[in-house]
């Protein structure tokens, strides 16, 4: 099965779920929502590990956000907590905009796996712990948008030459008129920095869980084809190969390199990688260089805290011993 792995980094499937007879996060103060936490805990806590997020010291968390595991708003909030499935890759934000958020990351585009996993994770939850359901609406859930399956399907897609060529915006438009909304890497109101986006349905209300994966899928399908076509059109330009040459050269030499210029320059090393044009990197370094290039996941593997003038130089000296 092609995992689409040249085009697709990742495929996420997020689930909002609410306890019944409890207000939204939004609504509640501390004491309320660590009253969900210990129901949580009560109900869960010989079947999975949960932590609080007070309990995480902040460069933790915020190398979770780096790393797309937990949102700013989670760690913003108060009494908010983590249900963690490490077997199947799955956590779940307590306290967010819903009581739950759970979700699963898989590697590449592989939706049948991701969806079969949070299923199996959202009924054995169901099983312990009410869910706010309406017979004719669906989960209940803070953000109206949600309401219905409570599901959303969004995949990772990294897409340089259909951006070069300046066809992207075109793409987009299409492909929001089908239902599907376009996002940066870290998000919404995020810029798609190493030319990454994360596509996402945007209808949850009146539509099934299977036609939302199929829905997306239809689409993942389309852009993956259309940016392969891209790079089989660029690929013999001597432009675009000096630009990839460049970008290797700068990756293995500089002294200092931002996260914005180091996201730029691995996204022309990963195209060169699938254009057979570098031969000598893995697409795994390359994939693994975008997950842990940010600030506090940089300190994290460090192990040591440092200056925002250090992190500039830290990040090359990373980048040169894992490329």
């Amino acid at each position: 099965m092609d995992t689409f792995n040249d085009v697709v980094l990742t495929t996420r499937i997020r689930l909002a779920r609410n306890i019944g007879g409890y207000n939204f996060p939004n609504n509640m103060i501390k004491k309320q929502k660590e009253e969900i936490v210990n129901i949580v805990k009560e109900k869960l806590k010989d079947k999975y590990t949960i932590l609080d997020l007070d309990n995480i010291d902040n460069i933790t968390k915020m190398s979770l956000v780096e790393m797309h595991t937990i949102s700013k708003e989670l760690v913003q909030s108060t009494g908010a907590a983590l249900i963690i499935d490490e077997k199947n890759n799955i956590t779940t934000m307590i306290n967010e905009e819903d009581h739950f958020r759970i979700q699963v990351f898989e590697h590449n585009f592989n939706l049948e796996e991701a969806y079969n996993k949070i299923k199996s994770f959202d009924n054995i939850v169901y099983k312990n712990i009410k869910y706010a359901y309406d017979e004719d609406y669906g989960y209940i859930t803070a953000c109206p948008t949600c309401i219905g399956t409570g599901m959303r399907v969004s995949v990772m897609l990294h897409l340089p030459a259909l951006e070069k060529m300046g066809i992207l915006e075109r793409i987009f438009n299409e492909i929001t008129n089908l239902g599907i909304s376009i996002r940066g890497i870290y998000g919404e109101n995020t810029n798609g920095d190493g030319c990454i986006y994360q596509i996402s349905n945007q209808k949850t209300l009146g539509i099934s869980e299977k036609d939302i994966i199929e829905q997306v899928r239809q689409v993942t399908n389309y852009i993956v084809k259309q940016e392969r076509k891209a790079r089989e059109i660029i690929k013999n330009r001597i432009d675009i190969k000096d630009e990839i040459f460049r970008s290797y050269g700068i990756l293995k030499n500089a002294i200092i390199i931002s996260k914005k210029e180091a996201f730029e320059l691995i996204s022309n090393i990963r195209m060169g990688i699938n254009m057979g044009i570098i031969n000598d990197i893995s697409l795994d370094n390359i994939d693994k260089l975008i997950e842990n290039i940010g600030k506090n996941t940089l300190k994290k593997n460090f192990k040591e805290d440092f200056s925002k003038d250090q992190e500039n130089i830290k990040r090359a000296e990373y980048i040169k011993n894992n490329i």
